[in-house]
């Protein structure tokens, strides 16, 4: 795992200097948005990407009945789809399913999946449930990354309880954390249990590192010191409570042996498995958690599981620690303690005495005031940084990327490259920025956070740009292994998808409703009027005839 100040890290979350009074600053922008340019901004928090299509369909729906109605909808299956439509096609069906079938499994669901709401929460949570398909034991296991994103999906509408539990059980958080085939204490060989998992299920995936308010504010001792959730001792004693735990191989058919603990590994058979609990290798004895609370010898390796994780999920902290990161990954960086707050109160209680509820706590954050009266967008404390890889998406949606086949053959090494992110390819279990971070310059010496800004430098300034008009112009290059390659006949051409600007080529007669659209379409109509004349005089002035018209069209996009 990659090194890291800690306690830096937490402080700049949890305890940011005093935001800049609302009103300060900044160009000023519409605070009164049509009905269209309202539905545009909430689907830029809700999905992974709009066009004019769904962005009416909401408009005339209206907010909550779509989030009511995308509740009903069935979760895609990247599993079944990894199987059903790439394995066999990709003829590898007798080797291991390595990594680029996944990513091609991945972009297919996300671009052109139809639970949108599902999607964009399941990989919120995929940026604080951090696992990383760069490591060499998961790199092979594609169907195993594929599990993982279902098992996501599956819990994005579920309860915060029920994640906890299949995020601690899957094989590849397993592998990630090395909590798999973790071991009981054994003096004579100086051994005692890892506490990878048993850190960070805390310090990153329930509880942080500092005693919360209920609106994420620091809890301060009698030395206006933060107070901290565990110490060392806490994490030892978790981590006796994750021995035991191995990868399921019962039945595997790479298994010819009797298999004892030790004969388990990461393989595609066992990476689709929940980890199984070998109770002669989990710790006995009593484990004293949190706040004194004693988890009793005599009980079986899952029972210990079970009543450790009941255990955190019911700690103050989960609702604010938890609820903060999903605000500013959907919504908004800088909540306020307020709205942080008001989610708290709903991860609580979700009106019903059900804790951890995800459907309530999903309306919260994107029916809240803060998320959609938009007055707060003249407030510059409001909005976040659109990450480089949900610009992509939103480009490919909102433009119609498609080709013959129907399928998004990609292995996203150029996405990787240019975008400098890509989903499931986190560094480390920190994800690809801090949820704390502040840029030098206004935000930072405002007090403010911009996660998202991490990832920005003078590199992908301008690679983001140059990769969003190089789609455009000349079409989607495919990253195959190998160029060359042809699957089943699916050519290395003929597999480049393009997008459909035939609509947005019958506004360029008109410029100023070709500006018009793509407001709506790609910013939720929030361009200055300063900004939307200088894209009307750098547009205007161009032949619009015959095939000059896509090239307008794709400048416009481009500025």
């Amino acid at each position: 795992m990659a090194s890291m100040n800690r306690r830096g890290f937490f402080r700049q979350l949890l305890n940011p200097p005093e935001l800049a009074p609302q009103g300060t600053g900044g160009a000023a922008r519409n605070s009164t948005l049509t009905a269209e340019q309202e539905a545009s901004r909430f689907l830029a928090q809700a999905t992974l990407g709009a066009d004019l299509t769904l962005i009416q369909a909401v408009a005339a729906m209206g907010i909550e009945p779509w989030i009511d109605d995308q509740f009903t909808l069935p979760q895609s299956q990247l599993l079944d789809y990894l199987y059903a439509e790439l394995y066999d096609e990709a003829e590898i069906g007798n080797s291991s399913p390595w990594r680029e079938l996944f990513r091609y499994a991945l972009w297919q669901t996300t671009l052109y999946g139809q639970d949108l709401l599902r999607q964009r929460v399941a990989l919120a949570l995929s940026e604080i449930f951090v696992i990383s398909t760069e490591t060499d034991a998961i790199y092979g296991v594609a169907n195993g990354a594929a599990d993982w994103y279902d098992m996501l999906l599956r819990n994005a509408f579920g309860n915060f309880r029920d994640l906890l539990q299949d995020v601690t059980l899957h094989p590849l958080m397993g592998s990630f954390l090395s909590h798999a085939g973790n071991r009981k204490t054994d003096l004579s060989e100086n051994r005692f249990p890892d506490e990878n998992y048993a850190r960070e299920i805390m310090q990153l995936f329930t509880i942080g590192l500092f005693l919360l308010n209920d609106d994420g504010s620091l809890i301060l001792d009698g030395n206006n010191e933060p107070i901290p959730t565990y110490d060392n001792s806490h994490i030892t004693e978790f981590a006796k409570i994750f021995t035991g735990l191995q990868y399921d191989f019962d039945g595997d058919p790479h298994v010819w042996w009797v298999p004892d603990f030790n004969s388990g590994w990461l393989n595609p058979y066992t990476a689709v498995r929940p980890l199984k609990m070998w109770d002669e290798e989990h710790e006995p004895g009593s484990k004293t958690l949190l706040n004194g609370y004693v988890v009793p010898n005599g009980q079986t390796g899952m029972e210990d599981v079970n009543e450790a994780l009941d255990h955190l999920f019911n700690h103050p902290n989960v609702g604010p620690f938890i609820g903060k990161q999903l605000i500013q990954r959907l919504v908004k960086s800088n909540p306020s303690p307020a709205y942080i707050g008001r989610v708290t109160a709903v991860f609580n209680d979700n009106g019903s005495g059900v804790r951890g509820d995800m459907q309530a706590v999903i309306k919260a954050i994107l029916l809240d005031d803060e998320a959609r009266n938009p007055v707060h967008i003249t407030d510059p404390t409001h909005g976040k940084l659109r990450e480089p890889f949900f610009r992509f998406t939103q480009m490919v949606r909102a433009f119609h990327f498609s080709n013959p086949q129907g399928k998004f053959w990609d292995a996203g090494w150029g996405v990787e490259s240019e975008l400098r992110q890509y989903m499931f390819n986190a560094p480390s279990v920190f994800n690809f920025f801090s949820p704390g971070y502040s840029p030098p310059g206004a935000l930072s010496a405002n007090g403010l956070a911009g996660p998202e800004f991490q990832l920005m430098n003078s590199y992908t300034a301008i690679s983001v740009i140059n990769f969003w008009y190089s789609r455009l112009e000349w079409g989607y290059v495919i990253d195959l292994p190998d160029a060359s390659t042809e699957i089943k006949g699916q050519t290395y051409d003929l597999d480049q998808p393009q997008p459909d600007l035939s609509y947005e080529v019958t506004l360029v007669s008109d410029i100023a409703s070709l500006i018009d659209y793509l407001d709506v379409v790609l910013t939720s109509g929030t361009l200055s009027p300063e900004m939307r004349t200088i894209l009307e005089t750098a547009v205007s002035g161009y032949d619009t005839d015959g095939a000059a018209a896509i090239d307008v069209v794709n400048f416009a996009i481009f500025l």
